[in-house]
């Protein structure tokens, strides 16, 4: 039997995912295991609570869509939905959708992305070209608007540094409050005994313990510890001095809310003043084009940040067939605005909500909050799934397939991208120098493997609509507990995904068809063809959310170009290796685990066309 190894890390910032041999994932985040009750709490809270602009709450300049916008009729209507698309180079809803129902490390790393954002500007200097394209500035407008802007993102940017290092230091205090006496020895003790007892048990009974015994044997034993030990924090007074800590973070938090709320409004409102009055008119539009374009990408489950004006954007549509979809559109656009205030609006407030419910040790509290946050994420997908279908039924029918393809693919990415098999016939029929017998064979074995891949598709995304809501709540009663049941809660067993089971069947066919085409081909000819096996799909997308280099996060992509040896823009193979050897840190043992599967958040889905200024969370993926 393989030995448990606790890999305790000391670094507040260390987000690596450890498995023990019991198969049972965690993330080691931000915290030692003894401050799992706060670490796990706070990762509810960040999963749920993004500072994200509230229209009521002081997070974003207040508005009410009421109309569609004014000038819709009188503009042209192929200019109208690119400006509301984003317009942008880097403008693609495509990469990882919603998703975060992965493995630990992409929840881990979406929580703390979540975190961090709370204290990053709503507008940046950036932004101000897009704000010049939208309200149709001249250059000596632009010149004030950037002054507004860059003022804004000075002020905020001193007043979020002292904010942030403020609930650093106190987050610093609560984790000592935790950590002091012999409180790390006393763990290290605990997978030593753990250890030594399970030996002794399979030796007893003549047995090995099955994964859920070893599993279960450990949450009794954890949870035994964690109660002596928080009845030891009461008696000795450091309970109550964790909950006054958490106090001070409520207040800390609600604080900044309304300061960074002032900030965000009083800029807005500036560059309201610079308007000429023709562009005023546009105020409400451009408000919500600048939602979109700050929030949408804040996800959390697959098809809740797609940007349909982005897909229509790319979809190559023609100036009469923009002009059909343009009334439809118009809904959307305030039916979409509407379900992202709502979210916001409530997510906004809830900072202050959760830290109570931390310090009040209400588990129900943090449950009931969770629960009304997926279920307004849910109202935001619900609205792109609605009138994705309806732009797609004004459409002719070739638009319309590859509208709702590109759109699918925004959404469901790791449904839709393009799997290993598909870019393999690709490749196979540009290939000179086949044979009419060849190149028949290959259309024909390509014709019959989408047919199934079709019908596969649409049973996996129909899985992940249902299972991802179940999955994030299932994440939000698993950390409640702890609050009420003990640091064992954390080790939990995840049940498997089945849209993971799915994916790897759907992998499994398309290899065959794979191998079906090298067989019509030469050794040189199949070297042609793209590396790894269809299991890869949708699963396993490695620890930016995708192994596809341009859907990385920017800052990430220089490291993976550097072990791209083909340079097809794709890690795989040996590749995926050599990344991995590259992100190790100079004193990384043996006692990590996996990378972590599909993640975060959003991570979400990157939302590229919305990640400017607020930072919309990276995958991971929301």
């Amino acid at each position: 039997m393989p030995k448990i190894i606790m890999g305790f890390q000391t670094n507040l910032c260390d987000s690596r995912q450890y498995t023990h041999p019991m198969n049972v994932s965690y993330p080691m985040n931000k915290f030692l295991i003894a401050a799992a009750p706060i670490a796990i709490a706070c990762v509810v809270f960040a999963q749920t609570t993004p500072n994200t602009p509230s229209a009521s709450q002081s997070s974003a300049p207040p508005t009410q869509p009421t109309a569609a916008p004014t000038d819709a009729a009188s503009k042209d209507a192929t200019s109208n939905q690119q400006n509301r698309g984003g317009n942008r180079q880097s403008g693609r809803g495509f990469g990882m959708g919603g998703g975060g129902m992965g493995g630990g490390i992409g929840r881990s790393l979406g929580a703390v992305t979540e975190m961090r954002e709370q204290f990053q500007p709503y507008l940046v200097k950036r932004d101000v070209p897009l704000i010049k394209e939208q309200l149709k500035l001249d250059d000596g407008q632009v010149s004030v608007v950037e002054t507004f802007v860059t003022d804004y993102e000075t002020n905020f940017t001193a007043a979020s540094d002292k904010a942030s290092q403020a609930q650093q230091d106190l987050m610093r205090s609560m984790f000592q409050s935790f950590m002091g006496g012999n409180m790390r020895e006393r763990f290290q003790g605990f997978g030593e005994t753990m250890q030594k007892d399970i030996e002794q048990i399979e030796k007893d009974s003549g047995t090995e313990m099955s994964p859920e015994q070893r599993s279960q044997y450990f949450r009794d034993q954890m949870d035994k510890m964690s109660q002596q030990i928080a009845a030891e924090r009461e008696t000795s007074g450091e309970a109550a001095e964790t909950r006054k800590i958490v106090g001070e973070m409520t207040a800390g938090a609600e604080k900044w809310r309304k300061e960074r709320g002032v900030l965000d409004r009083q800029v807005m409102e500036e560059i309201k003043t610079a308007l000429q009055a023709e562009q005023a008119t546009k105020w409400e539009s451009f408000e919500r084009f600048m939602r979109r374009e700050k929030l949408l990408g804040r996800g959390r489950l697959s098809g809740e940040n797609v940007n349909l004006f982005m897909v229509i954007d790319e979809a190559g549509l023609t100036k009469d067939q923009i002009t059909l979809v343009t009334p439809t559109l118009d809904e959307y656009e305030l039916r979409l605005d509407e379900a992202l205030k709502k979210r916001s609006d409530f997510l906004g407030q809830n900072e202050s909500k959760v830290f109570t419910a931390i310090q009040n040790s209400d588990a129900k509290a943090i449950e009931i909050l969770a629960t009304k946050g997926i279920d307004l994420r849910n109202g935001v997908r619900n609205v792109n799934e609605q009138y994705r279908t309806a732009i797609a039924g004004v459409l002719p029918t070739d638009e319309a397939k590859r509208f709702t393809q590109a759109a699918l693919a925004s959404g469901f990415a790791r449904v839709y991208r393009p799997t290993r098999a598909e870019r393999a016939f690709e490749k196979a029929a540009a290939i000179e120098g086949l044979t009419s017998e060849t190149k028949t064979a290959i259309t024909e074995m390509q014709a019959a493997m989408l047919l199934e891949l079709v019908a596969m598709n649409e049973k996996i995304a129909q899985t992940i609509r249902k299972g991802e809501p179940a999955r994030l709540q299932e994440e939000a009663v698993r950390s409640a507990g702890l609050l009420n049941g003990g640091a064992s809660r954390m080790f939990g067993r995840n049940e498997p995904d089945i849209a993971d089971e799915m994916l790897s069947k759907r992998g499994d066919m398309t290899d065959k068809y794979v191998e079906r085409l090298k067989s019509l081909l030469t050794t040189e000819q199949i070297a042609m063809l793209p590396k790894g096996t269809g299991r890869d799909d949708g699963r396993n997308q490695g620890p930016f959310g995708s192994w596809t280099i341009a859907d990385m996060p920017e800052e990430n992509r220089a490291m993976a170009k550097a072990v791209d040896k083909d340079g097809n823009g794709i890690i795989e193979g040996d590749e995926r290796r050599e990344l991995f050897r590259s992100m190790r840190p100079a004193d990384a043992g043996g006692n990590g685990g996996s990378a972590g599967g599909q993640g975060g958040g959003n991570a979400g889905t990157r939302q590229r066309g919305g990640n400017q200024g607020a930072a919309a969370p990276a995958n991971t993926g929301g």
